[in-house]
């Protein structure tokens, strides 16, 4: 049990010593004197439009080309169901017409046919 608790220590302390080795190697960020004291922020106008990282690159046109393709779709719907909206006015304006022109036909010939077994009911 004591041999698990050493070697754990040892691993933890071996852990340390590295992290310790890795942030000496690390560059400290360079300061000039005028941004000595300042917080520098990303501008708030949005995501920043360029960058030297072509991960961060192509992660902002991906988003870019994203954003289109849902304008593009939401303008194609749109657009599908006015033409949707105009075509089914079109049908109803022609049954509406066609039902009317039977109207007037049937009016012409006397009214609807009379079958021999509806004239008792």
């Amino acid at each position: 049990m004591i041999e698990l608790r050493l070697k754990t220590a040892l691993a933890v302390a071996a852990t340390f010593a590295a992290s310790a080795a890795f942030a000496q190697m690390t560059p400290a960020p360079q300061t000039s004197p005028q941004t000595t004291g300042t917080v520098q922020t990303a501008p708030q106008d949005g995501p920043a439009t360029s960058s030297s990282d072509p991960l961060v690159q192509k992660r902002i046109d991906d988003k870019a080309a994203s954003d289109e393709y849902k304008a593009r779709k939401s303008d194609a719907k749109a657009a599908y169901k006015e033409e949707k909206k105009a075509a089914k006015a079109n049908r109803k304006a022609e049954k509406k017409e066609a039902r009317a022109k039977r109207k007037e036909a049937m009016s012409e010939q006397g009214g609807p046919a009379q079958t021999p077994n509806s004239e008792g009911k």
